[in-house]
């Protein structure tokens, strides 16, 4: 089915709508740089993969100050259907439980079943949520691309 794009060019000044994308900012779209950084949690669930043939631990961080201040950045971890002897879906899921056992929550990660940990994971969130933050050292191209040095009060 093809799309029909005519109509949404009739919305705009097309000549004003060019002139916007180039002068743009063009420095906001630039890779968060390696680093360390405080950041609050805004998101952190169990989620299917894209091709919903797997589940992922994904968390969103927001960072809190400095010239990063404000962008978002992620970490997120297949969780089942890993097929290397070497990286298991319980080495997996026990990596996912030593990252967040250093928030030092309430609520202790721990396995018993898929839908469980994803109740276990939403506690936690919802303990950190506004309330806990974190120092953390963020390697983009890192396997971890996420190590937290350390939890906070917000």
């Amino acid at each position: 089915m093809a799309v029909d794009f005519s109509a949404f060019d009739e919305q705009v000044d097309l000549g004003a709508l060019q002139k916007e994308v180039q002068e743009a900012d063009d420095s906001q779209f630039d890779d968060v740089p390696d680093g360390t950084y405080e950041v609050s949690f805004d998101k952190m669930e169990i989620k299917p993969t894209k091709a919903k043939d797997k589940l992922m631990f994904s968390v969103q961080c927001n960072i809190l100050d400095g010239d990063q201040k404000g962008r978002k950045i992620f970490f997120n971890r297949t969780i089942s259907g890993n097929t290397s002897p070497k990286w298991t879906n319980g080495t997996a899921i026990k990596s996912v439980c030593t990252w967040l056992d250093k928030l030092e929550t309430d609520t202790v990660p721990e396995f018993v079943n898929y839908s469980d940990f994803a109740d276990c994971v939403l506690d936690i969130f919802q303990e950190v949520q506004g309330k806990i933050g974190a120092e953390v050292v963020y390697k983009a191209n890192n396997f971890n691309p996420i190590t937290i040095n350390e939890a906070f009060d917000m």
